[in-house]
């Protein structure tokens, strides 16, 4: 049987071991009396994470259903939005912001691979003052990029519009306090920080979210992605099926023991260990000559992005760290493919002893290739 690679990506991630015990367990059902309890045990610890009092909802799919979900059921067709699009991800906001019809503003950093600084977005909503939400993505993992979402919600919340926070590759990694920044609609996932299975997307919805979401106006939200189905099944059929459909239990169960672990570990110490492997990989890569894409202050302390050597063949360097080593980086994307690799540092990639042995592949290669 071949060896499974192991995922040095930012995100999916390669999880541990109980984790994987957890999904090979026999599939309970999605309803009854201690299916509810387990689902809000579990909603209930991710609110921790997030930081937040407000309603925790697991969708399930993909971050960007629930993006779009956040999108759908609070704005209306004709709303403006003003959206940070410094990398692929911003960009995919402006894609799902357009689809559903609203105006979009783009909030632009001047130089390339930086964050949106306030002045940006303080700029935009001057020129558009009808500017009803902002829309940002923590972490951008196209780049390994943190933009200071807690400074840009400030100013979204100081004009009372709705700030839409994707924190799919920040969640359990970055810090993230959605109550005491003001976010009014935060976006996780259970396979990336966390170090859980693919599947599930978590959202915080705020007070203020909710009165959007109600507030009578027209939304092109349909049933599945409509955060005010979500919730009126929480209330209906709490007690036994508190969720509109069948929902994938064994992930669940997954993301619940992933869960556990970061708690019981500490979510401190959780992020301090992929932290300290992206400084060690960053350290490391500096040592063979590599250059990083992202200035130290904003770069990410679960991603990182490495501009290649000269003359270096990227995919060459990404096929032989999988076929020699099984291990899978992640390569550039659109105008930087070929141009850098990136790095994750989530799940089983935070472990020193995988950061120290792809620093070593690394140097093998490069004397190979020399």
């Amino acid at each position: 049987m071949q060896q499974r690679e192991t995922l040095l990506i930012p995100g999916p991630v390669s999880v541990e071991a109980e984790v994987l015990d957890a999904l090979s367990r026999p599939v309970r059902a999605h309803y009854g009396t201690d299916w509810a309890q387990f689902y809000h045990q579990l909603t209930s610890s991710l609110a921790r994470l997030f930081e937040t009092e407000a309603d925790v909802l697991l969708l399930f799919g993909p971050g960007t259903a629930a993006i779009e979900a956040c999108l759908a059921s609070t704005l209306a067709p004709g709303d403006e939005i003003a959206v940070v699009a410094n990398g692929l991800f911003g960009e995919r906001v402006v894609d799902l912001a357009a689809a559903l019809g609203l105006e979009v503003h783009l909030v632009t950093p001047d130089e390339e691979y930086s964050p949106a600084r306030r002045e940006d977005l303080e700029e935009v909503l001057r020129r558009h003052p009808r500017v009803r939400a902002l829309g940002v993505v923590h972490h951008e993992t196209s780049l390994g990029l943190v933009n200071p979402v807690q400074q840009l919600a400030e100013v979204a919340t100081g004009r009372g519009l709705l700030t839409i926070v994707d924190a799919v590759s920040s969640f359990g990694g970055m810090d993230l306090e959605v109550d005491a920044w003001g976010i009014d609609l935060c976006v996780g996932v259970s396979n990336k920080c966390l170090g859980g299975p693919i599947g599930v997307a978590p959202v915080s919805v705020s007070q203020r979210a909710w009165e959007a979401v109600d507030d009578g106006r027209p939304k092109v939200a349909g049933w599945y992605l409509n955060l005010r189905t979500w919730r009126t099944f929480g209330q209906m059929w709490k007690s036994w099926h508190p969720h509109p459909t069948t929902m994938p239990t064994s992930v669940l169960e997954g993301l619940d023991t992933a869960v556990k672990s970061v708690l019981t570990t500490g979510i401190r110490e959780h992020k301090a260990k992929q932290a300290a492997a992206a400084a060690r990989v960053r350290e490391g890569l500096r040592a063979l000559d590599f250059e990083m894409l992202v200035a130290d202050q904003h770069a990410s302390p679960v991603c990182t992005a490495v501009w290649a050597r000269p003359a270096m063949d990227v995919e060459d360097y990404l096929g032989w760290l999988r076929r020699e080593h099984s291990l899978r980086l992640g390569g550039g994307i659109g105008a930087l493919q070929g141009r850098i690799f990136r790095v994750g540092h989530m799940g089983r990639a935070a472990d020193p002893a995988i950061t120290d042995a792809y620093l070593k592949a690394t140097a093998e290669y490069i004397e190979l290739t020399s």
